[in-house]
């Protein structure tokens, strides 16, 4: 719960293109060197402003790493500890607790900024930003990512796609969890309503990990006093579950599609 309260609490609303949103960036980045991670902060234009994805990786990794991400602005008035300072804190639990492992060598960790929508009516325009920069090659050969997005505050958790690209990560998580763990897992084909959404369209496979809706969504009660510690720490456990047996063989297989 501290990223949660660092985020939601400290720093508070995070809009994109704001002075909001950069705090939390200068945070998640801080807290990503901490680990020994190298990190990049990926700039582009949004609402008449600057918003930026952080970007992590282990020295050495590998070159079409597997992406662990969550985004990390919110919606105006809302402090978004659900929505999504919750999905950031997997991400950076992941990140401490794979630092200097073979998963180090096998993923890259991100903080997308600008997912929810803004003034010009557009939404995940980090995610977008991030996939376009890949290049041609690099969007051939990625070999996939998961988008770990309102996590702690609803039962069962969801596994899907946004029903657009390939769907290999998105089953191939729900079935290990299915077989490897006794968390309570559904899988459905949702909205275009997260970051795997512009993977997706680029040919990507892509994964949305969602506790569902919840009555505090982008609402001024989105506050960490309204989340639930176990569906927290289960989203963890099943985001673990899967980096456990994550390896360059099973990235090699998604890359196939």
């Amino acid at each position: 719960m501290g990223h949660i309260r660092e985020l939601a609490k400290k720093v508070g609303i995070r809009v994109r293109a704001t002075t909001g949103e950069r705090k939390g960036a200068k945070y998640i980045a801080f807290e990503f060197e901490e680990l020994g991670y190298d990190v990049m902060i990926q700039k582009f234009s949004v609402d008449g402003g600057t918003s930026r994805n952080v970007r992590a990786r282990w020295p050495g990794i590998v070159k079409r790493p597997f992406v662990v991400g969550g985004h990390m602005d919110s919606v105006p008035g809302s402090p978004g500890a659900n929505d999504n300072a919750s999905g950031v804190a997997v991400v950076l639990e992941m990140a401490r607790i794979y630092a200097g492992t073979e998963q180090a060598g096998l993923v890259e960790f991100v903080a997308f900024g600008a997912e929810e929508f803004g003034t010009d009516g557009t939404h995940h325009i980090g995610s977008q930003r991030f996939v376009e920069r890949l290049g041609k090659k690099g969007r051939k050969r990625s070999p996939g990512m998961i988008s770990v997005d309102m996590i702690a505050d609803g039962k069962p958790l969801i596994i899907g796609t946004a029903g657009i690209g390939p769907e290999v990560v998105a089953k191939t998580v729900f079935r290990k969890l299915r077989k490897n763990t006794e968390i309570n897992v559904v899988y459905r084909t949702t909205c275009d309503c997260s970051d795997n959404g512009p993977f997706e369209r680029a040919g990507i496979p892509g994964a949305f990990l969602w506790s569902g809706t919840e009555p505090d969504y982008h609402s001024p009660s989105d506050k960490p006093a309204n989340l639930n510690r176990d569906h927290l720490r289960r989203t963890g456990r099943a985001v673990r579950a899967f980096l456990e047996i994550l390896d360059s063989d099973m990235l090699a297989r998604f890359r196939k599609r």
